[in-house]
């Protein structure tokens, strides 16, 4: 049992899901939930594996949350789809315990064929309301889109759930009444959920503050002459029908007009889409090639150090070659005088033998003569 939140990215969806994950409900544990962000400081309470498969699941129809797929697209892919949603929702379940879950992600509005018939009577379906033109300028605030751009993204949003969820009962929560009155509304809105699905152990004052006056950034009224002037005829109309929906459980059954596919806004999305991922194609090119070229002057400044080491390397070497060759000339020099030095020693030795030898002679011919001239007794 459990919640699922549904609108427009911008519109509001993360300050509900924030609150309930805050009063008692689960989302997920840290690690499975999308990190915070500067434009969202709070969080986006979503899981990202369900936000993965929403990616993946608008990709094979060569869409994404910026560029809406067609309609029928989605209803003839939803069969294929159902054990990925199956699976990742079991994900969800087995983390939850006794808690109720809040489910949100924007995709799921592109995608309710694939999604509603998985969460069936389980999940009560929460539908947060928001102006148009305070979406569209978060959207562009955030991702840089041009105003009619996120304009037109708003009204396919907002006509896909009208048309997924018509004829059911869903817990409308209009966002600038819910910042305006935090303390009271997101009491008012645990209590309506209560009426739908067990919330025992959920309590509003756990999150008390989550939700405040100064996550509202724009504030365009129904009334506001700015609807008028920049809204078109047709998302003036969708917007004034959201905008009376009381706030609180109410059945969705929208004037067949309010429900057909917006041909305009599907291709207003495509267009910028494509020249989008054009100029995108062209970035990512130049970015490459730039890569390349920092990477081959890095490769060449490496090999001109290499080379620089190397030179210095053999300049060592030769100085030690040159240092050996003067040790060699030194010691052939010292063999050279020790050579020299041999050579006179042994002629000092030769002549001290011949003196020797002579001296000998002398000595022996003076005994010769001695025995000879001695008398006989």
């Amino acid at each position: 049992m459990g919640a699922v939140v549904l609108g427009m990215h911008r519109s509001g969806t993360s300050a509900v899901a924030g609150f309930l994950a805050n009063a008692g409900f689960f989302a997920g544990d840290d690690a499975d939930l999308l990190p915070a962000a500067e434009d969202n400081p709070k969080g986006f309470f979503e899981r990202a594996d369900v936000n993965a498969l929403n990616d993946h699941l608008l990709d094979e129809l060569g869409g994404a949350w910026d560029r809406p797929p067609p309609r029928a697209l989605v209803a003839e892919r939803t069969p294929a789809w159902q054990t990925k949603v199956e699976a990742v929702l079991a994900g969800l379940y087995s983390g939850a315990g006794d808690r109720p879950l809040v489910l949100k992600d924007p995709r799921i509005s592109l995608l309710l064929p694939a999604w509603l018939p998985v969460l069936d009577d389980r999940f009560a379906i929460i539908l947060v309301e928001r102006n148009p033109v305070d979406t569209a300028l978060s959207v562009r605030r955030r991702d840089k889109r041009p105003l009619y751009v996120a304009l037109a993204l708003w009204q396919i949003y907002s006509t896909e759930l009208l048309a997924g969820l018509a004829g059911r009962r869903v817990l409308v929560v209009h966002y600038d009444e819910l910042v305006a009155d935090p303390g009271r509304n997101t009491q008012l809105l645990l209590d309506r959920l209560a009426q739908a699905l067990p919330v025992e152990g959920t309590d509003a004052g756990r999150a008390q503050g989550f939700v405040s006056g100064d996550m509202r950034h724009h504030q365009t009224g129904p009334r506001d002459a700015t609807n008028e002037q920049v809204l078109t005829s047709a998302q003036l109309a969708l917007y004034r029908w959201l905008a009376a929906l009381p706030d609180g459980w109410a059945e969705l059954s929208a004037p067949p007009e309010l429900r057909s596919e917006t041909e305009s806004a599907l291709v207003t999305a495509a267009e910028y889409y494509d020249a989008v991922g054009d100029r995108f194609g062209m970035e990512t090119a130049y970015d490459t090639e730039r890569h390349k070229a920092l990477h081959f002057e890095q490769a060449t400044e490496l090999k001109d150090q290499h080379i620089a080491n190397l030179e210095a390397a053999l300049g060592g070497m030769r100085r030690q070659v040159d240092d050996q060759t003067e040790r060699l000339g030194n010691l052939e020099s010292q063999v050279e005088e020790l050579d020299k030095a041999n050579e006179a020693l042994a002629d000092q030795l030769r002549r001290l033998r011949e003196d020797g030898r002579a001296a000998a002679g002398n000595l022996l011919a003076v005994a010769k003569r001695g025995w000879s001239g001695r008398p006989s007794a």
